[in-house]
C-alpha cells in the first residue's frame, strides 16, 4: 500500500493546530495543493484530510458500516443527545425509521404552506429596510429560517421565548466550535463563565422543549407539526414509540440541523446574486408564475431557480465538512486506513476541487443543468451528504431555500455597498467572518 503524504507547516503539531483553528478554509487549501486530494496532518491528533470522491463514495455509502462518528461530533451531545446527527448502529435505524415519516412528500406538501405564510410575513418585515442602510442579511435570514423550523416544529411560540432560543444557538455554537478547535482553552472556559453560561442555556432549551412535549400530550390536540409526528411515530417491527428524552433529541437535531444551514445558504446566495444581474433576470423571469410567493407546483416550475440554489450550496456548502472514525482496518484508493483513524472529509474543497468541476471558484448556475448532472459523478457534489446517513431533511431544506430566494429576488433588490467583501469563518456550519451587509432596494 503507497503512504499517505503528510503535510507540515512546522516542527511540533501545535503549531498546524493553531494555523487551522485560524484560518481552516486556508490550511486545508496549502494542504491539498502542496500533497494532492488526500494527506495526512497531525493537529492534537491525526486525521487523515480528503477532497477525494472515490473516499467519499467508500466512507459513506460503500463501507459505512465500517465507520462510526468522528469524536468532534460527539462534543454536539449535550446539546443534540442522541438523535439522528449523533447515533449509530441499530439505535439510529430504528429512530431513522420513527423520523423519515416526517419528510414524506404529502407531509411537505402541508408545511409548505407554513412556510409561504410566514415568508410572505417576512416580505412585509423586509419593506421597512428597503432604501435604508445596509442590513445584516445574516440576521435577517436566520430569522426567517428559524421561524420556519419553530412553527413547523412546535407550532406558535411567543416572540420572547424565541428571540432567546435565537440568542442561546448562536452562542451555543460559538462555544462549541471553541471546544473543537481550541483545546488549550478548555480550562479557561471553565473558569470565566462560559462552562457555566452553556450549561444554563442548554437548561433553558430543554425546559421549553419538554414543556412543548407535556403540554401536547395533555391537550389532547393533534396538529399538522413535526413534533405530533414524532409523538405519533410507531416502530412497525416492534409497536414501540419514542419517550419524551428521544423526541426532544429528534426535535432539537431537526431544529439545530436544519434552520441554521438554511440560513447561511440563502445569505451566500444573496450576496452572489448582489453582483449576478443576467442570473438574477432568469429567476425573476422564471417568478412571473406568482404573485407574492410561490405555490408547491408553482416551485417546479422553477427549474432555473432550483440550479441557482443548487450553485450556491456547490460553492458554499453550510456543511463544509464531515468525519468519520474508521473501526476496522482497512483500504481506501491504496491507502491503508488503520483502525481508529480520523478521516475528515472535506465537502468544500470537494465542490471546488479542479480536478472535478471547470472553472470551480466561479458561480454558474450551468453546473447544474440537467444534462450536466445526468454526466456528473454522484459523489462530486455532497451538500446533504451520502448514502444510508444521507441528511433526512435535503428535500425540506431545498424546498424552503428555493421558496424564500424566488419570493425575495422577486420583489427586492439586494445591493453590495461600493468595495464591500465577504470572508468565509467556517464553524460548524460555513459562515461569513463579520456578517454580509447588503442593501435593499
Amino acid at each position: 500500500m503507497r503512504p499517505i503524504p503528510e503535510f507540515k507547516v512546522g516542527p511540533v503539531p501545535l503549531l498546524s493546530a493553531i494555523r487551522f483553528a485560524r484560518d481552516p478554509l486556508r490550511f486545508l487549501r496549502q494542504g491539498f495543493d502542496e500533497c494532492g486530494d488526500t494527506f495526512k496532518i497531525r493537529l492534537f491528533r491525526e486525521f487523515i484530510v480528503t477532497r477525494d470522491p472515490a473516499f467519499f463514495r467508500h466512507v459513506l455509502q460503500q463501507h459505512h458500516k465500517n465507520f462510526k462518528k468522528g469524536n468532534s461530533v460527539k462534543l454536539l451531545r449535550p446539546v443534540l443527545g442522541n438523535g439522528l446527527v449523533i447515533s449509530d448502529g441499530d439505535f439510529w435505524l430504528r429512530q431513522r425509521r420513527l423520523v423519515q415519516p416526517a419528510f414524506h412528500r404529502e407531509r411537505l406538501l402541508e408545511l409548505f404552506i407554513t412556510m409561504g405564510d410566514l415568508t410572505a410575513a417576512f416580505l412585509e418585515e423586509l419593506e421597512a429596510f428597503r432604501g435604508k442602510a445596509a442590513i445584516d442579511i445574516d440576521a435577517k435570514m436566520m430569522g426567517i429560517t428559524s421561524d420556519i423550523a419553530l412553527k413547523t416544529l412546535f407550532g406558535n411560540m411567543n416572540t420572547e421565548d424565541k428571540e432567546q432560543i435565537y440568542r442561546q444557538v448562536s452562542r451555543t455554537q460559538t462555544y462549541l466550535v471553541t471546544r473543537v478547535r481550541k483545546p488549550y482553552r478548555l480550562p479557561l472556559m471553565a473558569i470565566n463563565g462560559e462552562d457555566r453560561r452553556f450549561k444554563s442555556d442548554l437548561a433553558y432549551f430543554n425546559s421549553l422543549v419538554y414543556d412543548f412535549i407535556r403540554k401536547r400530550r395533555l391537550s389532547g390536540e393533534t396538529p399538522n407539526d413535526l413534533l405530533q409526528l414524532l409523538l405519533d411515530s410507531t416502530d412497525e417491527e416492534t409497536g414501540e414509540q419514542m419517550n419524551d428524552e428521544q423526541i426532544r433529541d429528534e426535535a432539537i437535531t431537526m431544529f439545530a440541523a436544519g434552520h441554521e444551514t438554511s440560513a447561511t445558504g440563502l445569505s451566500w446566495l444573496l450576496w452572489e446574486l448582489s453582483a449576478q444581474p443576467e442570473v438574477l433576470a432568469r429567476i425573476r423571469k422564471e417568478s412571473e408564475i406568482f404573485e407574492t410567493v410561490p405555490g408547491f407546483e408553482q416551485l417546479v416550475q422553477m427549474p432555473y431557480t432550483r440550479q441557482v440554489v443548487e450553485e450556491g450550496l456547490r460553492l458554499y456548502p453550510p456543511a463544509w465538512t464531515m468525519t468519520r472514525e474508521s473501526t476496522v482496518d482497512q483500504e481506501i484508493e491504496g491507502y491503508g486506513i488503520p483502525k481508529g483513524s480520523s478521516v475528515f472529509m472535506s465537502i468544500f474543497e470537494l465542490h471546488r476541487n479542479p480536478n472535478l468541476w471547470e472553472n470551480p471558484g466561479a458561480f454558474n448556475p450551468e453546473n447544474f443543468q440537467p444534462e450536466t448532472v445526468k454526466n456528473r459523478a454522484k459523489f462530486n457534489y455532497l451538500p446533504f451528504g451520502a448514502g444510508p446517513r444521507i441528511c433526512i431533511g435535503q428535500q425540506f431544506a431545498l424546498m424552503e431555500m428555493q421558496l424564500v430566494l424566488a419570493a425575495l429576488v422577486k420583489r427586492f433588490d439586494f445591493v453590495r455597498e461600493p468595495g464591500a467583501s465577504v470572508g468565509m469563518h467556517p464553524q460548524i456550519v460555513l459562515k461569513s467572518t463579520n456578517g454580509i451587509k447588503l442593501n435593499i432596494r
